[in-house]
């Protein structure tokens, strides 16, 4: 029954493609559950406290006013012309689909700091430059997620990492094994860092998607329509390169402030000493997310107003304009947040843990843990509560099973993180994966049901390449190649160009 919830709203988002009454019917069967099966109560229970909370709780707040934020910014940049002339700069480089899907890709890479920051920043400001190229936003949508949140957990520097040690340093510490080399738990993160495998493959298939122009399954069907379209819409014409720097300006502003308030921030509730990682891991990313979008729509104002490329009024009324249009994103992300909370109120996540037991053969471990962890995250929409939950259970189990094999639980250690990150991507309920569609400006069924054949061909080459070998103590180096180069070649044989 824990499970039931995520099940109804995943089924029927896929088999419909209309997400919010799939997610309202998974929270009312949520509520549904935790009121004894009173229909009533269970429907008041969807509204308060569920939805209630999960509008009023102050991160989701914050990530709601930047997303209105951010769009009031890009519409007024829209409405100026300044978009148009950004494009026609950007698009004599990237001239050609590829060439655009290249640079959502490298983009994707450099916005490594936050995924959050990454879904929305990468996706407005690519999102004109796809549909001039006729990348279709389904693409856009695909290559924004898979370099939000893969990107995040790998960088050496995010807003992730001081998250994930600190988790793996209370393992360490409750296994015992808090001492000698990994009296630090950075040094145990740096260890299976190469046991990341679905990350890091994940952002090789999607560079291999965008340098070869290759797609198979719902993706190239996406693509074709895309292509098709393209004629139809009006080639953007070099503006006033005023209005383009004003563009410029603007995103340099938002990501500037944001990486800015991330090492300021951090320092200041960092200990003395703190290396890089533990003082961006302390910084509150919200706030950081928050002064940049701030920074952004002031900017934005400030110089199309004061530079009269829009009047006052009709300045005031894009934003308005712009904010409405982020309305039904919003309700999506506020019932993906009411589910989530459900899930975790139904303790979905340690039942699915306590499957693995202590049954497991240590070998199998690292492959388990990844599975489980996938499984997980993708039931409850969440990859940190699933490395919350997984990595206290998981390091010192390993350490308990294979005592004598460090490999094991390093590269189990590494496979909560991997598996969380794996599950997150593919899940219609993840935050990531909406704040993905709205970002770039895609239908949120759509999104999920094109990325999900490459997320799955991934999460395949990670068993294959990553978990089975760790399991046998094998060196990662050669299976991470291998890996990759089996994803490029699954691209390459099986992808056609549209």
């Amino acid at each position: 029954l824990s499970l039931a919830p995520a099940a109804v709203a995943i089924a029927l988002a896929l088999a419909t493609r209309r997400v919010i009454p799939s997610l309202l019917a998974g929270v009312f069967v949520a509520t549904l559950v935790l009121a004894g099966g009173h229909p009533w109560a269970a429907l008041v229970r969807v509204v308060d406290p569920l939805v209630v909370d999960a509008i009023a709780d102050r991160d989701h707040v914050r990530i709601t006013i930047f997303s209105l934020l951010i769009a009031a910014a890009v519409e007024l940049l829209g409405v100026a012309g300044a978009t148009d002339a950004f494009v026609a700069v950007l698009t004599r480089r990237a001239r050609t689909r590829r060439g655009g899907m290249r640079a959502a890709w490298g983009a994707g890479l450099a916005v490594f700091f936050d995924d959050y920051a990454n879904c929305l920043v990468v996706g407005n400001a690519m999102r004109p430059v796809a549909d001039r190229l006729g990348i279709s936003r389904e693409k856009l949508a695909y290559l924004v997620d898979t370099t939000a949140a893969p990107m995040a957990t790998i960088a050496l520097l995010s807003t992730w990492v001081g998250y994930e040690v600190g988790l793996m340093g209370d393992a360490l510490r409750a296994a015992g094994q808090d001492t000698g080399r990994y009296a630090s738990a950075y040094a145990f993160f740096l260890d299976g860092w190469a046991w990341r495998t679905y990350p890091i493959l994940a952002l090789v298939f999607a560079g291999a998607i965008a340098w070869t122009g290759r797609d198979f399954g719902p993706m190239l069907a996406a693509e074709r329509r895309a292509r098709r379209a393209v004629g139809k819409r009006p080639r953007a014409e070099a503006g006033h390169p005023w209005l383009a720097a004003t563009a410029a300006v603007v995103v340099a502003a938002l990501v500037g402030v944001t990486a800015l308030s991330l090492w300021f921030g951090g320092r200041a509730a960092a200990p003395p000493g703190a290396r890089l990682f533990e003082i961006v891991g302390a910084a509150d990313a919200y706030d950081a997310m928050l002064r940049g979008s701030i920074a952004a729509l002031a900017l934005a104002l400030l110089l199309l107003v004061g530079g009269r490329a829009l009047a006052p009024d009709r300045a005031i009324a894009a934003v308005l304009d712009g904010m409405r249009a982020l309305l039904e994103p919003l309700v999506v992300l506020f019932l993906a947040w009411a589910l989530s909370s459900a899930m975790g109120q139904l303790d979905a996540a340690t039942w699915l843990a306590g499957l693995a037991g202590e049954a497991v053969p240590p070998a199998a471990l690292p492959t388990v843990v990844f599975v489980l962890a996938a499984a997980i995250s993708f039931a409850t929409g969440t990859s940190f509560g699933t490395m919350g939950v997984l990595m206290p259970l998981a390091i010192p189990l390993a350490f308990q099973l294979a005592p004598d094999h460090a490999a094991i639980p390093v590269a189990t250690g590494a496979a909560v993180l991997s598996g969380a990150t794996w599950g997150d991507h593919c899940s219609p309920i993840s935050d990531t994966t909406v704040l993905s569609s709205t970002g770039s400006g895609c239908d949120h069924a759509a999104h999920v049901a094109t990325q999900l054949p490459y997320a799955l061909a991934v999460g395949g080459l990670s068993i294959v390449f990553g978990t089975i070998p760790a399991g046998l103590g094998w060196s990662p180096w050669p299976f991470l190649g291998l890996g990759a180069l089996a994803a490029v070649a699954l691209v390459r044989f099986l992808g056609r160009r549209d």
